[in-house]
């Protein structure tokens, strides 16, 4: 069995382990039970456990858990009459987890479960059963489709989707591709140069933009003098800007600015960064100032045409909502709670914005569409579709990036120029 994250080599230290166990349950229950995401929920559970010296191994087992959560409830629903209750569910997982990923030896991982699920109200005779049941368990499948979507950790619906875009093999290669677990932040180059940034940061991985780091090298460097960023990100900001080194900018979908904010450094351009929501607009403002980014912060529904804003750009940016389907190597989310019908949902809505976003391009400006998604249906097929419906823009360039090509989150820009007649 594998896993897209090394989180499940951490060793436990320090008590009995029921404190970690119980905090690990807290963290899985938020999510499983009350539909909370994972870092808010990893990071509320982590604040009620006070022994810090067990806080890598809580989170390190969360997410090892929400990596292999099908595989968990494969092996579940195999081993079970019928499915158990949620909470009993729960127990399972964080045993079956022990047992089979985490370097722990069965009895203490099965000791450890049976007393964790006396103290949530599970049953633990039940518990002990299934837990050494799944020891070295190996599932049947319905199927060759069963089988990749547990080998892979991946819901049913996508898989059959990644297998119609791009074929099995390139399928297999994208979901199981491995991407750093560390951080990746950049140089604000208006406050430190790349140079001392380097010299600092010495003895990490570096990127041809920025480096990779842990919490702790993080406390190195001053506060503002660098942004948290991904790659697959600002790979998408210079290519919408390419060919260009100044000129009029809105980005429509802008919160929580990062891209606004590096499109700042690079050119002289003047940007208007736009969202529908009041509290992000300070959360942009607060993010520019710290980042000493000269940007202008607007209200706007990105889905209504602005009169204000028809004609006067000369790049437009649609970074639009979409499945988040390119970052499941970062964001187990995706893999929990999205489902078939809101891809229709969201190519409904970014078709809308695409329209929108093209009234505001002037003539020989540029519009870029991008996603954090690599699902053709909100990707190519949007393209297509607009360029059908929109003969006054022409397809400049189309930029995919792949985990497993580009070793970055999955994302996609679109350029369209517009052109006069």
């Amino acid at each position: 069995m594998q896993s897209n994250r090394n989180y499940h080599k951490k060793k436990p230290v320090g008590d009995n382990g029921l404190g970690a166990d119980r905090a690990l349950y807290n963290a899985l229950r938020m999510v499983f039970i009350e539909g909370s995401y994972c870092a808010p929920a990893i990071t509320k559970a982590l604040k009620g456990f006070r022994n810090e010296r067990q806080h890598p191994f809580v989170t390190s087992a969360f997410y090892g858990i929400l990596d292999n959560n099908i595989r968990l409830e494969k092996m579940i629903a195999s081993l079970c009459e019928r499915f158990p209750d949620k909470n009993t569910a729960i127990v399972l997982k964080i045993g079956m987890y022990y047992c089979n990923y985490a370097d722990m030896p069965s009895y203490a991982a099965v000791n450890r479960t049976v007393e964790l699920s006396k103290n949530v109200g599970a049953c633990s005779g039940f518990v002990n059963a299934v837990v050494k049941k799944s020891i070295g368990f190996e599932p049947t499948f319905n199927g060759e489709l069963d089988k990749f979507c547990y080998t892979y950790n991946t819901p049913e619906w996508l898989c059959r989707q990644l297998i119609s875009d791009y074929g099995e093999v390139k399928a297999k290669a994208i979901l199981g591709a491995t991407l750093p677990q560390k951080t990746h932040i950049r140089p604000v180059k208006r406050f430190i140069p790349r140079e001392k940034f380097k010299a600092i940061l010495e003895g990490n991985e570096f990127t041809e933009y920025g480096c990779y780091v842990d919490k702790h090298t993080l406390d190195k460097l001053e506060p503002g003098t660098y942004a948290v960023q991904s790659i697959s990100s600002i790979r998408a900001v210079n290519t919408y800007v390419k060919g260009f080194t100044k000129g009029d900018v809105i980005d429509l979908c802008a919160a929580p600015g990062g891209k606004s904010v590096y499109l700042s450094e690079l050119g002289d351009y003047k940007i208007t960064a736009c969202d529908v929501y009041p509290h992000k607009l300070d959360l942009m403002r607060g993010y520019a100032k710290k980042l000493g980014a000269k940007i202008d912060v607007a209200l706007n529904d990105a889905t209504v045409k602005n009169d204000a804003y028809v004609d006067k750009f000369d790049i437009v940016i649609a970074d639009c909502p979409c499945s988040g389907t390119g970052t499941l190597k970062t964001k187990p989310d995706i893999l929990l709670n999205r489902k078939p019908s809101d891809i229709d949902e969201l190519t409904v809505l970014q078709k809308n914005i695409l329209s929108v976003a093209a009234t505001y391009c002037k003539p020989n400006g540029v519009l870029c569409y991008s996603t954090c998604s690599i699902l053709c249906a909100e990707n190519e097929k949007i393209t297509q579709d607009f360029l059908f419906s929109h003969t006054d823009f022409k397809l400049i360039d189309e930029t995919k990036l792949l985990p497993n090509t580009d070793k970055c989150d999955g994302f996609y820009i679109a350029r369209f120029l517009r052109e006069v007649k």
